[in-house]
């Protein structure tokens, strides 16, 4: 049988050189966190030259970018105005004014196409000239 013997390796040798190699590591690990744990407050821009961004840095850069805010929707060019049914004073009756579409010009004014409007019952019908107006909740008028 093969039998070698290493002098002085004892059980009390072992667990005092496993102890030291654990202080020895430690030691090591923390001095190679320390210049993460000073330069916490680090920003990509206070980086040093030459220095590469670490995932650390970059996963901090992301978090505390502002938030983009997206652009303001463009009002609708032209919109549906469905069929309905009104007084006009200039003609002095009711008038049906049929469906069409308005195209905004400012936000303001609207414009509106020739229409054909005729009495409810569909007799009498009158030409409306198209023209800007305002918008179909702030007239009276076809």
């Amino acid at each position: 049988m093969l039998q070698s013997r290493i002098e002085g390796a004892t059980l009390g040798n072992m667990i005092r050189i496993a102890r030291r190699f654990i202080r020895v590591g430690l030691l090591g690990v923390g001095l190679l966190l320390l210049p993460l744990a000073v330069a916490g407050t680090a920003t990509a821009q206070s980086r040093p030259v030459g220095r590469l961004p670490n995932p650390l840095d970059q996963a901090r850069d992301t978090a505390t970018q502002p938030f983009s805010t997206l652009p303001m929707p463009d009002r609708p060019a032209e919109r549906y105005v469905p069929p309905r049914q009104i007084f006009s004073p200039s003609l002095g009756r009711e008038v049906l004014v049929p469906g069409h579409y308005e195209r905004d010009v400012n936000g303001q004014r609207v414009d509106v196409p020739p229409l054909v409007v005729t009495t409810p019952q569909g007799g009498n019908p009158t030409v409306v000239p198209g023209d800007e107006r305002p918008p179909v909740e702030q007239r009276p008028e076809p």
